[in-house]
């Protein structure tokens, strides 16, 4: 079987933590989202994760929040999204996870989002919302399209709920680095040196670690102890200084800092 691109990043790591940065498509544009993402793999991106826009985002704090109301109102959709993953494909080989809710794929069939995304060079999908055991016809679709489902464990998971999470899980396991939502501190973070350990026990897949990873202060701590980090709202925070001047700019120089850091 031919390794994922997701596989082939997290081999080629060469014992480094990874950064995983989050955007949200559309905002503040389709277009601008694509230089972002040109700008993220220049920083040296392990992956990248990739937003559906969602009115009820409930796994995100304020600032993704706002960033998927923006492009709402710009008429983004989920098909929006997979084609704008399918023109960074055309230039890219960086892994992509599109991060959604369960409501969207439904909204447009589980069958038709998974070819679409498999089509558009998509590589893995977080579903946020839904957990192993319910719309089983969604997650066959993503298997019989080759996507990897990235599946969260959180601090308040208990031990005999991981072995089905990580049975469900391809690509890599979202380790929550505390409760609550993206973007706000506090939340209970119980202990993530445990929290990893058990999911290597249970699992050999990679292991990310995001939620309240803000600077390269927060994410150098986590060098050595996890294969990836992801970051989000401190991204969303990065365009909102300004929407129509230098964001690839900013977002990259971000993501360079934290790529360092981890490194």
């Amino acid at each position: 079987m031919t390794a994922s691109r997701l596989s082939s990043a997290f081999a080629a790591r060469s014992g480094s933590s990874g950064l995983i940065p989050y955007l949200t498509a559309g905002y503040p544009s389709l277009d601008v989202s694509l230089a972002m993402l040109r700008a993220l793999e220049h920083a040296g991106a392990l992956a990248v994760e990739v937003g559906v826009p969602f009115s009820d985002p409930i796994a995100d704090g304020a600032d993704i929040q706002r960033a998927s109301e923006w492009a709402l109102r710009q008429g983004v959709g989920v098909f929006d999204v997979l084609d704008l993953v399918a023109r960074f494909r055309r230039e890219s080989q960086l892994p992509v996870v599109v991060m959604t809710y369960a409501n969207p794929v439904a909204r447009v069939g589980a069958r038709e989002f998974a070819q679409r995304a498999q089509a558009g060079g998509v590589d893995g999908v977080i579903l946020s919302d839904l957990p192993p055991e319910e719309l089983p016809e969604t997650w066959a679709a993503m298997d019989a399209a080759g996507l990897d489902t990235v599946l969260l464990v959180a601090p308040t998971t208990p031990a005999s709920r991981l072995p089905a999470l990580l049975a469900r899980s391809r690509g890599f396991v979202y380790c929550l680095a505390r409760t609550g939502v993206t973007g706000t501190a506090g939340g209970y973070a119980g202990s993530l040196d445990e929290r990893v350990a058990a999911v290597r026990a249970g699992s050999r897949l990679p292991v990310a670690v995001g939620f309240g990873i803000s600077t390269a202060a927060d994410a150098r701590p986590l060098r050595g102890r996890v294969d990836a980090a992801v970051v989000g709202a401190a991204f969303m925070r990065c365009v909102r200084e300004d929407l129509e001047r230098g964001v690839a700019d900013r977002v990259g120089g971000l993501a360079r800092e934290l790529a360092a850091a981890l490194a």
